[in-house]
């Protein structure tokens, strides 16, 4: 996984009427955050071949776009990053809170059928292995230990930052592999902002009790405006990874609209965070 910023430009690909425009992934290149030897990416919505409304570069299978889109964005992703597509682990997201840690005998790659099933997060030390969460407004979180060869990725909606996913991640990591929490490294993807985020009052209660109102995760006008990545930063903390460690990439996705928005358009595609140990080359 090299990692390297790929431009959208078009070139010609199958299609069903002979020839079809694809555009390359265009990606951020992250990993230089997390540590060196490893590799981070994120997507956008720019590249691929899903129509709209998943266009174009729609990564997840259950949005209801065409699966052979779906396996064709995939292994653009992979092409672009110069890994493998059946090193990629996706998930069965299910806004749980479930961590699996993934040693390379689980079946995986980037077929409809191959995600580990009901799960939000992963962590690995295998060289190689590409972890991946799909989002569009969640919050994607990726974590990397420099000295200790281990990476993770969660992915956090509100119901995984109330179940407090990223905590559950560290703990499993330090129970497995006893490694501490305050030699962490994180990184928070592209996700919706308190901008755009208004929910119930239900929902604004949930975080009222858990975070209070002093911690700028609750905001906006009557208290019903949430900031998730602010949530997530706090559960971090809580868990001991050190403040400076902590990062943010990317804005607002209901704001800006190069990102995939469930909150903005409803019926739209995923984009993806892709993190992996990179192979050294001697």
């Amino acid at each position: 996984m090299t990692g390297r910023n790929v431009s959208a430009n078009d070139v010609a690909g199958p299609g069903s009427a002979g020839l079809r425009r694809v555009r390359r992934p265009a990606l951020t290149d992250a990993g230089g955050l997390l540590g060196e030897g490893v590799g981070l990416v994120f997507t956008s919505r720019a590249g691929g071949v899903s129509p709209a409304p998943f266009d174009s570069l729609n990564l997840a299978f259950h949005t209801g776009d065409d699966p052979a889109n779906v396996t064709a964005n995939r292994a653009l992703v992979a092409e672009a990053i110069d890994a493998p597509p059946m090193d990629f682990v996706y998930l069965e997201q299910v806004h749980g809170a479930k961590v699996a840690r993934v040693s390379g005998a689980e079946q995986h790659g980037s077929g409809a059928g191959d995600a580990l099933p009901a799960c939000d997060g992963a962590f690995t030390t295998v060289p190689g292995l590409v972890l991946s969460v799909l989002t569009a407004d969640c919050v994607p979180v990726a974590v990397s230990y420099p000295s200790g060869g281990a990476v993770a990725v969660v992915h956090a909606g509100w119901r995984g930052t109330i179940a407090d996913i990223v905590a559950v991640a560290l703990r499993k990591i330090r129970e497995e592999m006893g490694l501490d929490p305050a030699d962490a490294r994180a990184v928070m993807g592209p996700a919706i902002a308190a901008c755009c985020y208004e929910v119930d009052e239900g929902r604004a209660g949930l975080f009222v009790e858990r975070y209070g109102r002093r911690d700028g995760v609750v905001t906006g006008r009557g208290d019903r405006f949430l900031d998730l990545p602010r949530a997530n930063t706090l559960n971090m903390l809580e868990a001991g990874v050190r403040e400076e460690n902590i990062l943010r990439v990317g804005g607002c996705t209901c704001c800006d609209g190069g990102y995939f928005s469930y909150r903005r358009e409803g019926s739209t595609g995923r984009q993806g965070t892709f993190i992996c140990i990179r192979h050294i080359r001697r």
